[in-house]
């Protein structure tokens, strides 16, 4: 059993972003969360515990009414007022840095351990999910030609399209699999014409089902995707949005996946069996 760091305090965590209560529950942490966010999927257990709302949109009063030794949010939570609410009260709040490249998956992870007062489990943890980034790396250096992907949220439904640009956690996902983006020429989430995606002849697209469960063969059907080499040659794909762009422990098992289906041509290497990734939902 991992010893407790010295002074801190996590028996009653407020968990404010899906990426985060992952972490917790691989940490063996999860009988210590009392409430946690919408985004908070994963594992199955984590629905079941109370819910505050949206980890961007958040109540301060009903966070602190759960009385929490501890919150972690991660990047983009808010509103700035209810964090300003929240770090002025008598409980410590942990504020994550953002994730910008595959190295910080493993700083986030031992920054909520330290959080939690696990520092021990958090570098197990890091160092097995650093393992499978660069097991992922590995595979997708066997990658001759990147094929230009679209990652989009939703668009199953026929409606406007929002694809990942720039300097965006799906342009990150993207990179680790092995794809460049067909959207870099925009900075950050963006809604895009059916002219901007037509013109974008995107080879691959990947995407996150955001409400009501979508699948390949709608998001193919869209007008401004119907007519792509993407559609032509049957590298639609549909991903966990959770597992993929929450940059969790699951990222490398579910990044590989999306990769095998955009390039199904290339062998990947299997990455190791993880505990955190069993009950993890099914291909979609």
């Amino acid at each position: 059993m991992s010893a407790r760091s010295a002074g801190v305090s996590g028996d009653r965590v407020v968990s404010l972003g899906g990426g985060v209560t992952e972490i917790l529950y691989a940490l063996g942490c999860g009988e210590r969360i009392v409430a946690v966010d919408l985004t908070s999927t994963y594992p199955a257990e984590a629905r079941a515990k109370p819910n505050i709302g949206y980890y961007r949109r958040i109540s301060a009063e009903g966070v602190l009414a759960l009385s929490p030794s501890v919150i972690i949010a991660a990047d983009g939570a808010g509103p700035k007022e209810a964090l300003d609410v929240l770090a002025a009260a008598s409980v410590r709040l942990v504020a994550l840095d953002e994730v910008r490249g595959a190295d910080d998956i493993a700083s986030r992870i031992r920054q909520v351990a330290e959080a939690v007062g696990e520092p021990e489990r958090g570098a197990e943890v890091a160092a097995a999910v650093a393992a499978d980034l660069a097991g992922l790396k590995r595979s997708v250096g066997r990658v001759s030609r990147r094929r230009r992907a679209l990652l989009l949220l939703g668009g199953g439904q026929g409606g406007s399209l929002t694809a990942a640009g720039a300097d965006s956690t799906g342009a990150l996902a993207l990179d680790l699999i092995g794809a460049d983006n067909a959207a870099a020429g925009m900075a950050g989430w963006k809604p895009l014409s059916d002219e901007a995606a037509l013109g974008f002849a995107p080879e691959a697209v990947v995407a996150l089902a955001t409400g009501a469960p979508i699948t390949a063969e709608a998001v193919a059907r869209h007008p401004a995707l119907a007519a792509s080499p993407a559609v032509r040659e049957g590298r639609v794909v549909v991903a966990d949005t959770l597992g993929l762009v929450g940059f969790g422990p699951r990222t490398a098992h579910v990044a590989l996946d999306v990769a095998r289906r955009v390039y199904p041509e290339i062998s990947f290497d299997d990455l190791p069996a993880r505990a955190w990734m069993a009950g993890a939902p099914a291909r979609p």
